[in-house]
């Protein structure tokens, strides 16, 4: 939608003008598809969606949409998606996945409401609001995988290129001895020596740290990477030149090695594809590129507070054989992985 409109109308993606968008309104979605929205404020008028403006040399999706449900909802949002735009009041309509957040960025702790979309709308005050609950709910609900993806990369790339620590161009918020606090629980699955493959490598954070962390538990580690963004993957191979030529671009749900080989161990994240999608993708991986006698690594990182289900527990409610798992230091749950033999 382009700047002019002059009421609230349906967008498939933001007004890319800057100066169109003075102001965002948030739909937010907890991890089990109940819809949230504070239930405390705004001078006790009635439930109100969370709404801030964005800042001089704010980018909407990544900065705004961080800063305004942190503040205004103790939300952190996993996803950002443009369903709604008002031209008259250069307002931008979203929806965000994400979860509850209690770490230790800046954040406001209030009491959400939570519900289905029809159950939020009935207690909101104003009718606007009312609508942009349902029609979040319907756009949430029918995206497909092409929209999922350019969403993902669309606020993914840009964050983790602008990052100044290593550890931030791997999506992680913390410094060195965090990373490994919640990250060196990978190695626990690696039961032999033998090649690695990142799925999400990123900038190659996980892939190198990997190898050292084997190293010292005496495992000869072979790291390999794939990602979707190729901004990141060519970060990768800038980091990493001596793997640069093991560093590839693809979507996991449909690439493929070249010459068909297989990996002692693949790790993966539940969030690199649509929930809907991620069993057929475990499926895949173990049948087309875990080698035999290999193992499947599933990763789940969650912010403090979050009630997202672990690794282990996603596996199981896929009805897969989770033959082991293993926890992360720091708060509970934060960072979970589990593991499927081959």
């Amino acid at each position: 939608m382009v700047a002019g409109a002059h009421a609230y109308e349906p967008v498939e993606h933001d007004p890319q003008d800057p100066e169109a968008v003075r102001r965002v309104t948030y739909v937010l979605f907890l991890p089990d598809g109940r819809c949230a929205v504070p239930a405390q404020g705004h001078g006790g008028a009635g439930l109100r969606l969370p709404s801030g403006r964005v800042l001089p040399g704010e980018d909407w999706v990544l900065d705004t949409s961080e800063r305004v449900p942190l503040m205004t909802a103790g939300f952190l949002r996993q996803r950002v998606h443009p369903f709604a735009y008002d031209g008259v009041e250069l307002r931008l309509y979203a929806w965000l996945d994400g979860d509850r957040y209690r770490g230790r960025r800046p954040h406001t702790r209030v009491e959400l409401f939570t519900g289905t979309p029809q159950e939020v709308a009935a207690r909101l005050a104003d009718r606007t609001e009312r609508r942009a609950v349902l029609d979040a709910a319907r756009s949430f609900r029918e995206q497909d995988d092409a929209s999922w993806f350019a969403d993902n990369l669309r606020l993914i790339q840009p964050a983790y290129l602008r990052a100044a620590t290593a550890e931030g161009g791997s999506g992680f918020g913390g410094g060195p001895q965090e990373w490994r606090a919640r990250r060196s629980m990978v190695v626990d699955a690696l039961h032999r020596d033998g090649a690695f493959l990142d799925i999400g490598c990123a900038n190659g954070l996980l892939m190198e740290s990997v190898r050292t962390w084997a190293a010292e538990r005496g495992r000869a580690i072979e790291p390999y990477g794939l990602d979707i963004a190729p901004g990141l993957a060519e970060l990768a191979r800038r980091r990493l030149p001596q793997w640069a030529d093991r560093i590839a671009v693809g979507n996991a749900l449909d690439w493929r090695p070249a010459g068909g080989r297989r990996f002692t161990f693949v790790h993966v994240l539940v969030d690199c594809v649509p929930p809907a999608r991620l069993g057929g993708l475990l499926r895949r991986l173990l049948a087309e590129l875990v080698e035999p006698g290999g193992r499947l690594l599933v990763s789940a990182y969650q912010p403090a507070g979050g009630e997202a289900p672990g690794a282990a527990e996603r596996l199981a409610a896929l009805g897969m054989p989770v033959a082991g798992s293993a926890s992360g230091t720091g708060p509970d749950r934060t960072a979970t992985t589990a593991w499927l033999d081959a």
